[in-house]
């Protein structure tokens, strides 16, 4: 097994090949497996995000190359606006229903949370030199997108779909007189908790159920584990913070989006999203047409698996009834 080693001379995380990558990826069969039994018609969605994972992964390492070599503060914020850009419009394609100037509003709603506080932690708290080392800047700010990108799209769908289930009620109280605050408030404050409850839960269970990525890397590459702990405590910190300010900015853009000045509510500005014209169901769909034989042939496996199981279970409970009832005839 080869092994790197750090400059103090203690090795470092095992070298990692493409089979070996490969063999990690053979576990997730186990998952598509599921899909066909169950027919939940979620294995080419699986297929598609272990290919994404793949190439956007391999891709990330050759691109980090040059950022990391040259240096540059505009080239890191450059990929810091693409990284943004790219993150906001996949959170935009979860929720079921959708209005003009959605990205936009997410783009400046998270991109104002997360670079107040990243700016806050490179400047006070970690103290790079300089501000915008992207050894510092680009993995800190991964991980704060990913979260608040999840905890924002989970909020912002809740809130559409409350307004459009709940309309009656929100009508009624603009009716006898509430502002947009006093209508909206409820559904805000609810939608604020859906999207705070992946954080906390996470917050809770790390460091006794889980080891967080970053501090696993850190772990890997040789670090001292209580510099590790006081990393991830900074980055559990400021996630935090941003998904907060970002989903509570974005939902309240929206309800005030929603709810015009002159208390109307103006459900004629959403609409139901079509996801079947998503590129990415587009794409699982050509996939499930080249690999329809292989598909068919997965069922046709499980289902013959599962009359052989059958018949092994009938054909056992027959031989347990004829022991049972073996001696009541030859006894005299």
């Amino acid at each position: 097994m080869l092994c790197s080693v750090t400059q103090g001379g203690e090795p470092g995380p095992n070298y990692i090949s493409p089979g070996q990558v490969a063999l990690g990826a053979v576990v997730v069969l186990v998952n598509a497996l599921v899909s066909v039994w169950l027919k939940l018609d979620m294995h080419w969605q699986l297929a598609i995000g272990v290919i994404r994972c793949v190439v956007q992964l391999t891709v990330l390492g050759y691109i980090l190359v040059p950022i990391f070599t040259y240096n540059l503060w505009w080239l890191v914020l450059l990929y810091a606006f693409f990284m943004l850009f790219v993150g906001c419009l996949e959170a935009i394609q979860r929720p079921a229903y959708t209005y003009k100037g959605m990205l936009l509003q997410t783009l400046s709603c998270l991109g104002s949370s997360a670079g107040v506080f990243l700016c806050y932690t490179l400047l006070f708290v970690v103290r790079t030199q300089p501000w915008w080392a992207p050894q510092y800047f680009i993995p800190i700010l991964g991980m704060m997108l990913g979260n608040s990108i999840s905890g924002v799209s989970v909020g912002l769908s809740a809130l559409l779909e409350d307004f459009s289930v709940g309309k009656d009620r929100i009508e009624q109280l603009l009716a006898l007189g509430a502002t947009r605050w006093e209508a909206t408030q409820a559904s805000i404050q609810r939608c604020v908790r859906v999207a705070l409850t992946p954080i906390l839960n996470q917050m809770n269970v790390v460091g006794i159920v889980s080891i967080p990525g970053m501090m696993t890397g850190q772990i890997l590459s040789g670090s001292d584990p209580s510099q590790a702990a006081r990393y991830q405590m900074i980055i559990m910190f400021i996630i935090s913070a941003s998904t907060g300010v970002g989903a509570v900015a974005t939902l309240m853009f929206t309800s005030f989006y929603l709810v015009d000045m002159r208390s109307r509510l103006r459900l004629d500005r959403i609409e139901k999203r079509n996801k079947t014209n998503n590129w990415n169901h587009r794409l699982g769909r050509k996939i499930a047409q080249v690999f329809a034989p292989v598909t068919a042939s997965m069922q046709a496996l499980g289902k013959c698996l599962r009359n052989v199981f059958c018949s092994c279970c009938l054909r056992r409970r027959n031989v347990d009834k004829e022991v049972e009832t073996e001696p009541l005839l030859t006894s005299p």
